[in-house]
């Protein structure tokens, strides 16, 4: 039975694209008002998983439920997605039409999605739009060209919000601006996220930015989870060799108290991946059993999940080293 807290529930996804697979058995949650972040490498099916979600993509098997419908099963669930679901691009300046003024962009989404609107009710709702992420009505007259990075990412916010969407995916929302801007940009996502009660989905590569905007993180390599829990949890003290590197080797982030990790081997090609654990030709820690058996995701007792043959001994370490 659908837990009813959940806005989101996936189980099970797979997607091949002929001959790779890109999608291995993907399950997750998201529940109303959460921010969960996906990280991993590129090549890691993390866009793939963002496309099944906006039925960019239909997956070979699994599910997806939106508020307890299945999104490929139901017309109804179809046919809301597009209100209900909404992106934030990495790149603003390529988001944006540049032969369209910013009220244009804005109004073109209420012109499809909510034709019962007059002219008067559409512009008060964009006039309140850019009010909400810090930009005034002479904005509406501009086109893109004649904004700045941080300005053009706050009128792609707006045009995601405008239709009072449920979920927001931010994909690499701020890696495209200056450090500087890039905290205004986080603040403001984490100040709408609070006032709407919004439930975001973001990716990204920036450790700095998933540790500061979530609530749980998902680390995926080659298609599938290998681990998820809470997001301070796992910055602290990641479990999974691959974790374990991430956070190790991120010059900016300070909160992985498990030392350095040696770095191994070079990624492999996702249409050619290892047996068993497809980690196991990078890992330190490999076994026969590691190339051979592909683990699971099982649970760990501070409520985490992992997939590695060896999770419980690498988690009973970890405990004992904080004594």
């Amino acid at each position: 039975m659908t837990n009813p807290n959940y806005l989101i529930e996936v189980s099970d996804l797979h997607k091949s694209f002929g001959e790779l697979k890109v999608l291995k058995g993907v399950s997750e949650h998201i529940s109303k008002g959460e921010v969960v972040s996906i990280i991993g490498p590129s090549g890691g099916g993390k866009s793939t998983f963002l496309r099944c979600l906006n039925l960019l993509e239909i997956p070979d098997s699994g599910k997806i439920l939106f508020e307890g419908e299945d999104i490929f099963k139901s017309r109804r669930a179809r046919k809301e997605i597009p209100q209900k679901i909404q992106m934030i691009f990495q790149d603003p300046y390529s988001s944006l039409n540049p032969k369209r003024k910013i009220g244009w962009l804005l109004e073109e989404s209420l012109d499809i999605h909510r034709k019962n609107l007059s002219k008067e009710q559409r512009i008060k709702i964009v006039d309140e739009m850019l009010e909400l992420v810090g930009l005034d009505e002479s904005y509406k007259d501009r086109y893109p060209s004649q904004l700045s990075g941080g300005q053009r990412q706050r009128v792609s916010i707006a045009i995601a919000l405008i239709l009072n969407p449920k979920f927001v995916v931010c994909d690499e929302a701020v890696s495209a601006l200056d450090v500087s801007v890039q905290a205004q940009i986080l603040n403001l996502l984490h100040d709408l996220q609070e006032k709407f009660n919004l439930t975001y989905l973001f990716i990204s590569h920036n450790l700095n930015v998933v540790s500061y905007m979530s609530d749980r993180i998902g680390v995926m390599y080659l298609g599938s989870i290998v681990e998820l829990g809470d997001a301070v949890t796992l910055s602290k003290n990641p479990i999974h060799p691959y974790t374990k590197m991430l956070f190790s080797s991120s010059m900016n982030v300070g909160e992985a108290d498990s030392g350095k990790v040696q770095i191994t081997g070079e990624l492999p090609s996702p249409s050619n991946p290892p047996s068993g654990c497809t980690f196991h030709t990078r890992c330190a820690y490999c076994t026969e059993l590691c190339s051979s058996a592909r683990p699971e995701l099982q649970e760990l007792p501070d409520g985490r999940q992992i997939a590695c043959h060896y999770a419980q001994k690498f988690y009973q370490e970890s405990m004992e080293k904080k004594q």
